[in-house]
């Protein structure tokens, strides 16, 4: 189902329009064309290089990035600068004829194990143009080894412009010691699934752009 992207991106390619933000409030059906994205950049620790992929939905409506494992760590078989991982990644999504997009919802999901005393926060903000909403937080303490979710839904919805233009994520794990023992113990935090890829589900929403 996923193919794997290079850094440097592998297109999906499609007609793209112009839209400019904030023109209209209310949702339209789905393009009924081909949605394809561009990976264009990726940047940062927590990005392994030839990894990424992208899934799009048969009816428009969502896609899947997929990007690897990211795992931030402390303790016993970890380096100084395994606590953080971060990665950013610029996306080109170019809407079918006549329409522009807005990112209604994302999705991030994961694994933490915290022993007494660490600490761990993810924090993920997904932006088109002219989107200044704030980054979607969530802290943890340990002891704690359990799964996690945190959803990015920028409110009120900021479509794209309706012109080539770029989706914008950033995804940052950190892991603290803090009182634990790390001479003995491993905390991490990671951005992982059952099958061993980390991925985020964005949702989408889609306007018409103004008639010509």
């Amino acid at each position: 189902m996923f193919r794997a992207l290079t850094a440097a991106g592998a297109a999906l390619a499609f007609a793209a329009t112009a839209f400019a933000p904030g023109t209209a409030a209310a949702a339209d059906d789905p393009p009924p064309g081909r949605v394809i994205i561009e990976v264009a950049t990726v940047n940062g620790l927590g990005c392994p290089a030839g990894t990424m992929a992208v899934a799009m939905s048969g009816d428009n409506t969502a896609f899947t990035l997929m990007l690897g494992t990211m795992l931030a760590q402390v303790g016993v078989g970890s380096k100084p600068n395994d606590a953080l991982r971060q990665c950013q990644i610029r996306m080109n999504i170019r809407s079918p004829q006549g329409y522009t997009y807005a990112i209604d919802k994302a999705d991030y999901a994961g694994m933490l194990h915290l022993e007494k005393g660490a600490s761990g926060t993810v924090t993920v903000k997904n932006s088109v143009q002219g989107d200044y909403s704030a980054p979607a937080k969530r802290a943890f303490t340990g002891p704690a080894d359990e799964s996690w979710r945190i959803s990015n839904a920028p409110d009120p919805l900021v479509y794209a412009p309706c012109a080539p233009s770029a989706l914008e994520l950033s995804i940052v794990l950190r892991v603290s010691a803090g009182t634990s023992d790390t001479s003995t113990t491993t905390s991490f935090l990671a951005l992982d699934s059952a099958d061993g890829y980390a991925r985020a589900d964005f949702h989408l929403a889609w306007k018409r752009c103004p008639a010509a």
